[in-house]
């Protein structure tokens, strides 16, 4: 079931240090704390030079899940949080009109960002990817129809696989970060 939330003061969202951490809850200090360590940066400098290991030593975030029933990492329980992630693979490869970096591609769709009901645009670890996190909507009833109504929106192509609730994102340095409501995440 789906949590419907218009903008709020707070959102619930899940952090892990890093993939095989436990989870706890985000709070904004975790989240700068996380994006801006020497040791993100590093990882994410090894990881684009072609270290696949050092991608599951970053911190990660369930964009879609404000914990989980029996505190385990299942899809069965998970609990949504009105929030769904669209993950964008492969920015460069999808014959976008002129499009050819994630940065391009956010800033297509910018002056939309209220409209979609966005609260997150972030480049992906990879360098090549974008995620783009926004609020739930109310006409469609699952997580799998509201990822296609936004790429719809967006016009461009995205990881279908992505559609659980306890879905884990890797988070980047802040450089990354194109836009990000604070507000709505944390108050």
């Amino acid at each position: 079931k789906i949590i419907f939330i218009k903008k709020q003061n707070k959102m619930e969202l899940t952090f892990y240090k890093r993939f095989s951490a436990k989870p706890e809850l985000l709070t904004k200090e975790k989240l700068i704390a996380a994006t801006t360590s020497a040791e993100t940066a590093r990882l994410i400098d090894a990881f684009r030079k072609g270290d696949a290991d050092a991608k599951l030593q970053l911190p990660a975030v369930s964009w879609q899940c404000a914990g989980y029933r029996n505190g385990v990492r299942k899809n069965a329980d998970a609990v949504p949080n009105g929030l769904f992630a669209l993950d964008i693979d492969h920015v460069s490869q999808q014959n976008l009109a002129g499009i050819t970096t994630p940065r391009q591609l956010f800033e297509s769709f910018e002056q939309r960002i209220d409209e979609l009901d966005i609260v997150c645009v972030h480049q992906t670890p990879s360098a090549d990817g974008l995620r783009v996190v926004a609020l739930c909507q109310p006409q469609y009833a699952t997580l799998a129809a509201n990822q296609a109504w936004l790429a719809g929106q967006i016009g461009c192509g995205y990881d279908a696989v992505c559609r659980d609730w306890a879905r884990l994102f890797f988070l980047s340095v802040p450089a990354d970060f194109y836009y990000f409501d604070w507000e709505t995440l944390f108050g």
